[in-house]
């Protein structure tokens, strides 16, 4: 090898994470405006379009997530401005730097450069297209990631407590997965013979949920944040989230599905051949652990999606096994053919992806000129909203929170969705009775609002059309009258308050 193939080695290796992080980052780019969804991405956008509106979390309207990641993306549109292309431009960046970190702890998992940017990047590409939005699951993985590196750099100064706050951090977006986190670590620390560092992680993780708390007491929601994250979502949450293990998975997740029974045999074949070795391999407890934690993360609701979203926490424990086992000189060929088809299942998805958003039409937005892609009626209600007078007070029923972004109308209601066994039927009365006391307009989305929508998204649900969201429904068609039909919504003008109508509603 010349000496400047040997330099040009040298120098990918050097910057080979910021080389992986700049390829995630172009694999989300060509959906940074496109709208696939109106569902949970709207959740975190109309929040921080609330709170940018002077509205205070849980106090003037109503999340059962943590507050990190409210605070994070409204922290950001204050700074670069509340459209669309500016959240998505976040998401571009926490990809980027999750990709960093999950390839900096593939590479001190496994010590090979080429297997841990492989890997890495089949994941990144797995999630983008319909996925490429703001997602509370996306800033967990990153601060899981990153959490990982500082627990897996022992001998960097300051690793440990980048461990404490991240993972403290991750469990203030999405509670029970960032849990996991913080559990996995300190666990894996314990085994790995490591509990001199447990001092400094802890102090950094309470330092950092403090300064949380601090933010909610000045604000006075301590109590009502606890309420509705912790004793709501225990109480109403996952009762219908339960799905089959992989559901609803396509081409473009299979690798991702294949990732945890992959590991098990894996594992196995490395302890019957080798276990000493395997318990040899640096601080296997902790990766071993962290993986559990990804796949013990992804319920209640073990989808294809939900799994993907937290596949990154296991790919330092697979590549750590792989390097073992190409090292032993077992089927480096069969590795090679597996990856080829990995990359194959997730790729060929992606470019259709591609070239769906770019073929989407665009549309004049409140949040800007954007592409639309959902169900039919989607576009020409957005444009249609949006170029109404500003102060028209619009409530979307059943489950569209991002239409209140996009739109740039406010919602006069404290919730954003409605939805049988997991909204209470208070929370329809006291819905019911502040929309006929304020909204000018009602969107009804009539195709999601149906039993078997219902049924088929929510398996778990036990009656998927209850007598509190009849009687609120009926409510709503006498109190508002059809103005127009746009595809699958309807567009209600308001005519008479029917609040005697809401007070039916039982609770």
């Amino acid at each position: 090898m010349s000496a400047i193939q040997s330099k040009g080695k040298a120098w990918l290796h050097r910057h080979a994470g910021l080389i992986v992080a700049l390829l995630a980052a172009l694999t989300s780019l060509p959906f940074i405006d496109t709208v696939w969804l109106l569902a949970d991405e709207g959740i975190w956008l109309h929040a921080a379009q609330r709170m940018l509106r002077g509205q205070v979390l849980y106090r003037d309207f109503f999340e059962f997530h943590p507050p990190v990641g409210f605070l994070l993306i409204a922290g950001w549109q204050e700074m670069f401005g509340p459209s669309l292309v500016s959240a998505r431009a976040l998401m571009v960046l926490v990809t980027a730097i999750t990709a960093w970190f999950t390839f900096a702890c593939c590479r001190i998992a496994s010590g090979r450069v080429r297997l841990s940017a492989s890997l890495t990047l089949l994941w990144v590409i797995a999630g983008q297209g319909m996925w490429t939005q703001v997602n509370h699951h996306w800033f967990t993985t990153m601060f899981s990631m990153i959490a990982l590196w500082g627990a897996l750099s022992a001998e960097r100064r300051g690793g440990t407590a980048i461990a404490g706050i991240a993972a403290s951090l991750a469990a203030l977006v999405t509670t029970h997965r960032g849990g996991l986190v913080v559990v996995s670590i300190f666990a894996g620390l314990v085994l790995d013979r490591q509990a001199r560092r447990l001092p400094v992680y802890i102090i950094a993780g309470l330092a950092c949920a403090a300064v949380v708390l601090g933010y909610l007491l000045a604000k006075g929601t301590a109590v009502a944040a606890f309420e509705q994250v912790v004793l709501y979502a225990m109480q109403h949450y996952s009762g219908i989230q339960a799905v089959p293990f992989g559901a609803f998975a396509s081409l473009q997740f299979l690798p991702a599905l294949a990732l945890y029974p992959l590991i098990a045999v894996l594992l196995a074949a490395s302890l019957w051949q080798d276990w000493r070795q395997v318990l040899a391999q640096r601080q296997v407890a902790t990766l071993c652990l962290f993986a559990l934690a990804g796949l013990v993360g992804s319920f209640p609701r073990p989808d294809a999606v939900h799994i993907a979203f937290a596949a990154a926490l296991a790919l330092p424990l697979l590549a750590a096994l792989l390097a073992m086992a190409l090292r032993a000189g077992r089927s480096p060929l069969v590795v090679a053919v597996m990856a080829i088809l990995a990359f194959a299942m997730t790729a060929l998805p992606w470019v259709r992806a591609v070239q769906a958003a770019h073929a989407a039409p665009q549309v004049a937005s409140a949040a800007g000129i954007i592409k639309v892609l959902p169900r039919n009626g989607t576009g020409p209600l957005i444009a249609h909203l949006s170029a109404m007078p500003s102060a028209q007070k619009v409530f979307f029923y059943p489950y569209d929170p991002v239409l209140p972004f996009l739109t740039g109308k406010t919602h006069p209601a404290r919730i954003d969705i409605l939805v049988p066994e997991y909204s209470t039927p208070e929370q329809y009365r006291d819905t019911c009775a502040e929309i006929m006391r304020s909204a000018d307009w009602v969107v009804v989305d009539h195709k999601i609002s149906t039993p078997a929508f219902y049924r088929a998204v929510f398996p778990a649900m036990r009656n998927p059309s209850p007598p509190e969201k009849r009687v609120f429904e009926k409510a709503i068609f006498e109190g508002f009258s059809v103005e127009q039909r746009m595809g699958d919504f309807l567009l209600l003008r308001r005519e008479k308050p029917v609040t005697g109508a809401c007070n039916a509603i039982s609770g």
